[in-house]
C-alpha cells in the first residue's frame, strides 16, 4: 500500500471511531421565550479522551450567537483531552453555520495555540479570546463602539460593568489543561435596529464555590455561592484573610455591577458548576442545574436607552453605602453565628475514630449548639466516614436540635455515600 493509500485509511478508520455530537435544530438559551439552560448544557459532554469529535452545525437553523460560541471553548478544552475536533458545516446563508462563520469561530485554533492572534469577526457579531491586557482593551474598545451617540454616563457605565466581568475571569478563569492554556471567551452581538446588547464572558476556571471557599467557610452548593459573591465586599480584602489580598481586589465588583444591571433594566445570568443565579430588575432567584457548565459564564442582556439620565458616580456612591451598611450588620452577626468543623483537619483523610469523634462533639459540637450557633461541617478531602463515627458525632446533636436540625446544621463537599449516611442519621433522630 503506497503512502496515499495509508493516509486514505487511517481518516476512514478515524471517521469511523468518531464521536459525533450534532447540533440541534435550535440552539438558544432561550426556548419559547423561557431561558432553558440545562437543555442547552445537556449538549456538551465533556468525558471525551483521545477522539476525534465532529460538532455537526448542519442540522441547526435557529441558534444564538452567545451560545453558539461556547462551542468554540468547547473545542478548545477538547483539543486539550487529546482530541481531534472538527467543525461541519454547509454553505447556506442562514442558521448556525453562517453565525459560526461570521463569528469568525474557523479560527479558533490558531487563536487558542498563538497569543498573538484574535478571531476575526463580524463588526457588530465580534469573538474573543481573553488572554492579557491586549485582548481586555480590544473587547471594551469594541463595546464601547456600540454606545457612540449615548449619554456619556451610560458609555462609562457600561465599561464599568464590562471592566469588573473582564477582570474576574481574567483572574480566576485561566484554565491550564497540561501544556495547553485555555482562555477566557468574550462574544457581543449588537443589535442596532432595538439599541440592545448581548453579550457572554465564559471560562473553565475553578468556578465560583472554590474561589470563594480559599476565603470564607464552605459553602453548601453552587448557587449559593454565587449568590454570595454578589454581596458586598465579599471576593476581596476588607478586614480577612484571603489569598487575594496583594491583587487589589476590593470585593465590590460583582456587587456593584449586579447592582447597575437591576437599575438599568437588564438581565445578568450567572452560570458555575451546577449553580444558576438569575439577576433581574425585580429580583435575584437561584436553582441548580442538572447539567454542569465547568468554570463560569456570565450571559447578559442591555437594551441601551438614549434618554436615560443618570450620574454613575452617584449611583456607585448610593451601592457603596449600602454595602457599609450591610457589612457592619453582617460582619457583627455571621462571625457569632456560624462554628465550622473541617472533618479532614480534625480527623484526617479516613473519618474513622468514633471515640476521637465523641471528644469532638463533647468538647466542641455541643457549646456550639448551646451559643445557638449552626454548624458547617466541611468534608472536603475526606475519602470515607463510616455510620459508627458519624453517629458518634452528629446523632446526639441532632436530637437536642430536633427538626432544627435540617436548618442548623449543614454538610458540604461530602462524598454520595457520606452524604446519604449523614441523612439517615438526620431522619433516624428527628
Amino acid at each position: 500500500m503506497n503512502h496515499e493509500g495509508f493516509e486514505e485509511l487511517k481518516r476512514e478508520l478515524e471517521k469511523q471511531r468518531a464521536e459525533r455530537l450534532t447540533l440541534p435544530p435550535r440552539f438558544s438559551f432561550k426556548e419559547h421565550d423561557v431561558y432553558n439552560f440545562d437543555r442547552l448544557m445537556s449538549f456538551f459532554n465533556w468525558e471525551i479522551h483521545n477522539t476525534p469529535v465532529e460538532i455537526d452545525l448542519t442540522q441547526c437553523h435557529t441558534a444564538n450567537y452567545q451560545a453558539l460560541s461556547l462551542l468554540a471553548i468547547y473545542g478548545w478544552q477538547l483539543k486539550s483531552q487529546g482530541c481531534r475536533v472538527t467543525y461541519i458545516e454547509n454553505d447556506r446563508g442562514t442558521g448556525a453555520s453562517a453565525m459560526w462563520r461570521s463569528m469568525g469561530a474557523r479560527g479558533l485554533f490558531p487563536v487558542l495555540f498563538n497569543e498573538e492572534q484574535q478571531f476575526k469577526g463580524h463588526q457588530f457579531k465580534p469573538l474573543f479570546a481573553l488572554r492579557n491586557a491586549a485582548d481586555f482593551g480590544s473587547v471594551i474598545q469594541s463595546a464601547e463602539s456600540y454606545t457612540k451617540g449615548f449619554n456619556v454616563e451610560y458609555e462609562s457605565t457600561l465599561r464599568y460593568v464590562l471592566s469588573e466581568l473582564l477582570y474576574n475571569t481574567m483572574e480566576h478563569g485561566t484554565c491550564y489543561q497540561g501544556s495547553i492554556r485555555i482562555p477566557s471567551l468574550v462574544q457581543f452581538t449588537w443589535y442596532k435596529s432595538r439599541n440592545e446588547i448581548q453579550f457572554i464572558i465564559a471560562d473553565l476556571g475553578i468556578g465560583i464555590k472554590k474561589h470563594i471557599e480559599q476565603a470564607f467557610p464552605p459553602l453548601e452548593s453552587d448557587e449559593e455561592a454565587i449568590e454570595f459573591a454578589l454581596r458586598a465586599k465579599v471576593s476581596g480584602t476588607f478586614g480577612r484573610s484571603d489569598p487575594y489580598r496583594t491583587k487589589n481586589n476590593a470585593g465590590m465588583g460583582l456587587y456593584i455591577s449586579s447592582n447597575i444591571i437591576r437599575r438599568l433594566n437588564a438581565d445578568m445570568h450567572v452560570l458555575s458548576r451546577n449553580g444558576l443565579v438569575h439577576i433581574s430588575p425585580r429580583d435575584v432567584t437561584q436553582r441548580r442545574l442538572n447539567n454542569p457548565w465547568p468554570g463560569t459564564l456570565v450571559l447578559v442582556s442591555l437594551r441601551l436607552e438614549r434618554n436615560t439620565t443618570f450620574l454613575l458616580h452617584k449611583m456607585m456612591q448610593e451601592f457603596r453605602d449600602a454595602a457599609d451598611k450591610e457589612q457592619k450588620l453582617g460582619d457583627s452577626s455571621e462571625e457569632n453565628s456560624r462554628f465550622v468543623i473541617g472533618i479532614f483537619n480534625f480527623f484526617g483523610k479516613y473519618a474513622e475514630d468514633k471515640e476521637a469523634a465523641i471528644k469532638f462533639r463533647d468538647k466542641r459540637i455541643f457549646p456550639a449548639i448551646d451559643e445557638g450557633k449552626s454548624l458547617i461541617i466541611d468534608f472536603d478531602n475526606v475519602v470515607s466516614s463510616p455510620h459508627s463515627f458519624l453517629s458518634a458525632l452528629l446523632a446526639s446533636p441532632i436530637k437536642i436540635l430536633g427538626m432544627n436540625a435540617y436548618k442548623k446544621i449543614k454538610v458540604v463537599n461530602a462524598a454520595p455515600e457520606i452524604r446519604e449516611t449523614i441523612d439517615f442519621i438526620l431522619d433516624d433522630n428527628t
